[in-house]
């Protein structure tokens, strides 16, 4: 039976292993976290906590999803799936999109509630010190994520932590808040800045979704990559010209299909080495990427 080909798999060794790495520290971070939060909420009642405690419970499933997402894309091509599995990241996507508008519109809706009905916050002193703890290690997970993020480009690393970048803006506000309730009389201040905040992570939520649906729906790449691709072809010596250029993205897998016009009175072997040397560069410049050429003498 025909093997499957595997060579343009999109991770390499060390990425899949950062990719697992950095799934694992997600659910690990988010449960602590609402084990912290939980213990907080329930010595001071404060409705901040207990909204941040709601994320951080969501951040667990979103985590866990991430992690099963990553495991199956990261999977090589067999003989069900000839193109990989790199699509799940998309759906994924469109699954980290859903959870973070439904967590934006939790937020608004105790923080209007808030805003209507103010009540006073007990031990503080705990609060703050869990959402300073919550702060700390939030903001070292998105770092880890970013690093990550730039040597994989995953469009579920990219979604979660632009969650969990999210959650590091709204543990500031709420350490913010809490100090500030402790010596003014500020109640509205917290619920203000949380509605803020869960409409600009809605906002940004809105990008990662579009960006999942298009990939899902074979939408071409940017203009920007389609220029690229054409600065790489029409770079190389021997072809006449191209046509029927055709792009698209699965999870962060590009697919590249043309016809390229070669001489006619060429040999196979030679035509065969210029579109050869044609598919090394456009792999240099997207490595990873599933390359199709078409011969077409002219």
């Amino acid at each position: 039976m025909t093997q499957p080909d595997t060579s343009t798999h999109q991770y390499d060794a060390a990425a899949q292993r950062s990719l697992r790495r950095v799934t694992i520290a997600s659910v690990a971070v988010a449960l602590t976290l609402v084990v912290a939060k939980l213990g907080a909420w329930w010595l001071s009642g404060s409705l901040s906590l207990l909204s941040s405690m709601a994320d951080s419970f969501m951040d667990v499933l979103v985590s866990l999803v991430n992690f099963a997402a990553i495991r199956y894309a990261l999977k090589p091509a067999d003989s069900d799936h000839r193109f990989g599995h790199n699509s799940i990241e998309d759906i994924a996507g469109l699954v980290q999109f859903s959870f973070i508008v439904l967590t934006s519109a939790f937020i608004i809706f105790h923080s209007a509630e808030r805003l209507i009905n103010p009540q006073p916050i007990e031990h503080s002193d705990w609060a703050i010190g869990v959402m300073i703890f919550s702060l700390c290690a939030t903001t070292c997970l998105v770092l880890y994520q970013r690093r990550v993020l730039r040597k994989t480009g995953s469009v579920v690393i990219a979604a979660d932590a632009l969650h969990y970048l999210g959650d590091v803006l709204t543990n500031a506000s709420i350490i913010l808040t809490l100090i500030l309730i402790q010596f003014f009389d500020l109640e509205w201040l917290d619920p203000a800045l949380a509605i803020g905040i869960a409409l600009l992570i809605g906002y940004h939520a809105i990008e990662i979704g579009t960006r999942a649906y298009n990939n899902l729906m074979d939408k071409e790449m940017s203009d920007e990559d389609k220029q690229a691709i054409i600065a790489v072809i029409e770079a190389q010596q021997g072809i006449k010209g191209y046509h029927a250029l055709k792009t698209r993205m699965s999870g962060n897998k590009p697919f590249i299909q043309l016809h390229v016009d070669l001489p006619g009175q060429s040999s196979l072997h030679d035509t065969h080495a210029l579109t050869d040397k044609l598919e090394k560069a456009l792999l240099a410049a997207y490595p990873g990427a599933d390359v199709i050429i078409h011969q077409d003498p002219v």
